[in-house]
């Protein structure tokens, strides 16, 4: 009897033991992949084509249009945009499509900007509500956002006259579909400045 159950055990054990082992063989040159499904180590990682690689964009324009390419993924237009100055704060409207073909939910954004010439903090950006955009769709979403003084004063000084100003967006955080994406790098983008309240 005695015997039965250790017999029973080590069956228990290696149906246990034994599938672990093996894909702990499997894997063994890269054991981030027992929690880490190599889909989403690729988008972590920008070589997935479920999420581009967001990158600078140059279309040639000298950012006198406001269409700026976030690395294919979505490519926003300014529809509108409403300027305090008072408070240094805006609320913009804009256009975004859906290139792929499932939908996303874009659940949060945020990042800092600095003036690319001098890299001197210019203010923040946020995504103020949850969108949905469908596979293939164009929806409207809202980004809010304030700039510093510091920033003003350095376009007023500097640049008075100029009709675009290259920006560099920085500590950015995209949460798509429950997935939260984060870059420590900057993504360098041209915006109007002649934009009237």
């Amino acid at each position: 009897m005695q015997a039965l159950s250790i017999v029973l055990l080590l069956i228990s054990v290696g149906t246990i033991v034994a599938p672990i082992g093996a894909v702990v063989v499997i894997y063994h040159n890269d054991l981030t992949q027992l929690v880490i499904p190599p889909q989403i180590k690729d988008i972590i990682n920008g070589n997935s084509n479920i999420i581009p690689d967001v990158g600078h964009s140059d279309n040639g324009d000298n950012g006198d249009n406001a269409n700026q390419d976030l690395g294919g993924l979505m490519s926003p237009e300014l529809v509108s945009v409403q300027i305090d100055e008072a408070t240094n704060t805006f609320n913009g409207i804009f256009q975004v499509t859906n290139p792929v073909d499932y939908d996303l939910t874009l659940n949060s954004f945020s990042t800092d900007v600095e003036i690319a010439q001098a890299n001197i903090p210019a203010g923040n950006i946020n995504l103020n509500s949850p969108v949905t955009v469908q596979a293939d769709q164009t929806v409207q979403l809202a980004l809010s956002g304030q700039w510093t003084q510091q920033a003003q004063e350095y376009i007023a000084n500097n640049y008075p006259g100029a009709t675009s100003m290259d920006i560099n967006l920085t500590n950015i955080s995209i949460n798509v579909n429950g997935i939260t994406i984060g870059s420590n790098g900057s993504i360098q983008i041209s915006v109007p400045m002649n934009v009237t309240g």
